[in-house]
């Protein structure tokens, strides 16, 4: 039988919805388009910070918290953030309203929650089309097969969607902002300056409309993030980061870059190590927030609203929309004897929807007011007034 729910994506908040139904008894099937559970590069950079009312909430409904709580790192909530001359303007602690899981830890959580014959892995969707007899959607894969028969097809599957063109013309822009990333391991000759300033947690310089970020993952090296406004095409036609070396130069040499930062923020990037991995900041238009229901098709995570990291909110509101629409679903199942009717699933869609709509817009736009904050001429005193005014909620945490 044709499981109720085709979920395209294995990522965190299709795997938080996907965990969510099988502790319900709702039968699913998740369309993963990586080969296996084997983390691929795409997985394995950065660390996430799952925040009290969102992230850590859909965790503890999921009955999961106390094996997260095993693996989160409670004391990488600290922050130092500098100016590019080298100043400390700002020293924070998130504490338990922040604690950081590498993204590959929390996918690997989520993997072992559910019994693993419901991901079909391998199976790109290349797109999604309304049924021949005009009722129901297809589920087109990159390989030429096809899989139809849902009541609902959840899409998943982050910014770039192959279900959202038949919900919303709507697509991400680029925002004009762009982190260069790179690492610092343990036996790099930078590694005992860079923990004795970050620690376990993040240490982020800005102003002169640029960033230089580093944060420790889960086996003790540093992520490096060299943030920039620059066109989208920039790793490819203006500074080929093919070439860790070359693009490091050219960082250090140009004031354009970083000529002019403090030696000791110089000396993190011309330590970094490659593999240099470019990530083109997106987001949705804040106006796309609020299409006509289709029905048989929602939206979750980045694939209904993507937007910049700015404001550290991005996978906490993924996991919650996962726990809303879930949460509205088991709503009509529970009304229901035997299966639910489709009526009732469509009913439950909506009224995640009404409830999301809002929610992704003001998200999208505080997004877009901490990128304006954060690459600009005095981003770090201007950061420092914020967590110095108490009145302040442009970062407001969630």
């Amino acid at each position: 039988m044709t499981p109720a729910i085709a979920i395209i994506g294995g990522g965190p908040c299709g795997l938080t919805f996907a965990r969510l139904l099988q502790l319900n008894n709702i039968d699913y099937v998740i369309f993963e388009r990586d080969a296996s559970s084997t983390p691929t590069p795409q997985h394995q950079g950065g660390t996430l910070d799952l925040h009290p009312k969102t992230g850590q909430l859909a965790l503890k409904r999921a009955g999961m918290f106390e094996e997260y709580s095993k693996i989160a790192r409670w004391n990488a909530g600290t922050g130092v953030v500098m100016d590019p001359a080298g100043k400390t303007w700002v020293t924070f602690d998130k504490g338990a309203d922040g604690p950081e899981v590498d993204r590959v830890q929390l996918r690997r959580l989520l993997l072992d929650s559910i019994p693993q014959e419901k991901i079909c892995w391998g199976r790109p969707v290349k797109r999604v089309e309304r049924h021949e007899s005009g009722t129901g959607w297809v589920i087109m894969f990159a390989d030429g097969s096809t899989a139809t028969g849902f009541k609902l097809i959840v899409g998943a599957d982050g910014a770039w969607s192959k279900v959202r063109s038949q919900v919303t013309p709507a697509k991400p822009i680029y925002s004009g902002k762009m982190y260069i990333e790179g690492r610092i391991s343990q036996g790099n000759p930078c590694y005992a300056a860079v923990n004795e300033v970050t620690g376990a947690g993040t240490m982020m310089a800005m102003g002169a409309g640029k960033q230089l970020a580093v944060q420790q993952v889960a086996d003790d090296s540093y992520r490096v993030y060299v943030g920039l406004q620059v066109p989208e095409d920039f790793p490819h036609n203006v500074v080929d980061i093919s070439s860790t070396e070359i693009a490091k130069d050219t960082f250090l040499s140009s004031s354009e870059f970083f000529a002019d930062w403090a030696p000791n923020l110089k000396d993190i990037v011309k330590n970094t190590e490659g593999p240099l991995r470019s990530w083109p900041m997106h987001r949705m238009p804040v106006e796309s927030m609020g299409w006509m229901r289709v029905r048989g098709l929602a939206l979750i995570g980045d694939a209904a609203h993507v937007s910049t990291p700015f404001v550290g909110e991005g996978v906490n509101w993924a996991m919650y929309d996962a726990l809303v629409l879930a949460d509205r679903i088991i709503e009509q199942y529970n009304r229901s004897n035997d299966d639910i009717a489709d009526d009732r699933l469509e009913l439950a869609v909506a009224k995640y929807e009404e409830e999301m709509f809002p929610r992704a817009k003001d998200f999208i736009e505080r997004c877009m007011a901490s990128e304006e904050l954060c690459f600009s001429e005095n981003a770090a005193q201007r950061l420092a007034a914020i967590f110095h005014d108490p009145n302040q909620t442009l970062l407001g945490r969630t």
